[in-house]
């Protein structure tokens, strides 16, 4: 059974599906995740996949991590934008700019309740994970590997 298991995981890498992900899972997700990111205007970049799934680590419960990895200038812009829902002085406000200035992030929440709504209508019902998605800085503190791209 162990060597099934090893099996299982190397033809998954051979093919690059995240753990926890069948093929037709996997293929249906990532044209979610492009879909979302067109649907919503987020600007051009890296889609991928990321964390513990890509790593082959995942426990049951784990999520699936996506993100858009984008440039200084688009990840400003997306940032200005996102920030200009949240009100001066709030305590929303405070931690939306530390993700952005220490982080090199925006998360789904960040993005709006529109790109949310949109992200679980075109990527959540293709997998029983819950689904994480964030746009990083090139270069940011989150911006490391192992990705594995949704193209």
């Amino acid at each position: 059974m162990a060597g099934e298991a090893a099996e299982s995981a190397a033809a998954r890498t051979a093919r690059r599906i995240p753990q926890g992900f069948t093929e037709r899972q996997w293929t249906r997700f990532a044209r979610g995740a492009r879909q979302t990111q067109r649907q919503a205007g987020l600007p051009d970049g890296d889609l991928v996949a990321h964390g513990s799934r890509v790593r082959g680590s995942a426990r049951t419960d784990s999520d699936i991590d996506v993100a858009l990895i984008v440039d200084d200038d688009a990840f400003f812009d997306l940032a200005e934008r996102s920030l200009a829902r949240a009100p001066a002085g709030t305590r929303l406000r405070r931690t939306m700019l530390r993700r952005i200035n220490e982080n090199g992030q925006l998360a789904s929440f960040d993005l709006g309740t529109d790109f949310t709504g949109l992200r679980r209508q075109l990527m959540d019902v293709h997998v029983p994970h819950k689904v994480q998605f964030s746009v990083l800085r090139r270069g940011g503190k989150f911006d490391n590997g192992p990705f594995l791209p949704l193209d």
